[in-house]
């Protein structure tokens, strides 16, 4: 018997890993080959064939909060000038006092900006592209962002017994997959689709 121990939290939600640096992979507009969307300051969707490069211009917001120096009272004062937003720190005056003080600068997506960016329909939410790894089974969509995130499918489906890391957190890898995906009668159809993803995979990284 194959046991599977799922993982916490989850590691292959679509901002969680464009975050952590983990590439969602797409199909290019312009080739259809494989190409990465990445968060570096900017989202980027960049063709590992023909070198085809789309930008995604982030909204975000910048705070400076800190401790007064001079009175002590706790502020968190919005920063607009835009020659501050590459610094780690800012000087601003406290909001109370009015003395200058040097604090962190804090970065965060816009309030509603991030809320709504998932995958749908097999399509990323940026560019509205299909994910490059990405099929069906009996009408219903199969698809992993990543290579890792396919390995872990595979590894997932296959199990006969699957363990949940806790049994009092929710929240664990195979939280958001759908029902069809988990039903022990679907297994081995699912798990030839996702091994047809990981030879399409494979393949494609061999011509780069």
């Amino acid at each position: 018997m194959k046991r599977f121990f799922d993982e916490l939290g989850e590691p292959f939600a679509l901002w969680y890993s464009l975050h952590h640096g983990k590439p969602v992979l797409v199909e290019c507009p312009k080739c259809a080959g494989p190409a990465s969307i990445t968060d570096n300051e900017t989202i980027e969707m960049r063709c590992s064939h023909c070198f085809y490069i789309q930008t995604y211009q982030m909204n975000y917001d910048y705070t400076a909060s800190g401790i007064c120096t001079s009175c002590e009272r706790w502020f968190n004062e919005p920063v607009t000038d835009k020659g501050q937003f590459h610094h780690k720190n800012v000087h601003i005056r406290c909001p109370h006092c009015h003395t200058s003080n040097q604090v962190p600068l804090n970065k965060k997506t816009s309030k509603g900006c991030s809320y709504g960016f998932e995958i749908r329909d097999g399509k990323e939410p940026f560019f509205q592209l299909n994910l490059y790894l990405l099929t069906h089974y009996r009408g219903k969509l199969i698809w992993a962002i990543n290579h890792e995130h396919l390995n872990y499918l595979i590894d997932y489906i296959s199990a006969d017994l699957r363990m949940k890391p806790s049994l009092y957190i929710k929240r664990h890898a195979s939280y958001r997959l759908p029902k069809y995906m988990k039903d022990a009668k679907n297994r081995e159809g699912i798990v030839k689709a996702l091994h047809k993803l990981q030879h399409k995979y494979e393949y494609t990284q061999s011509m780069v």
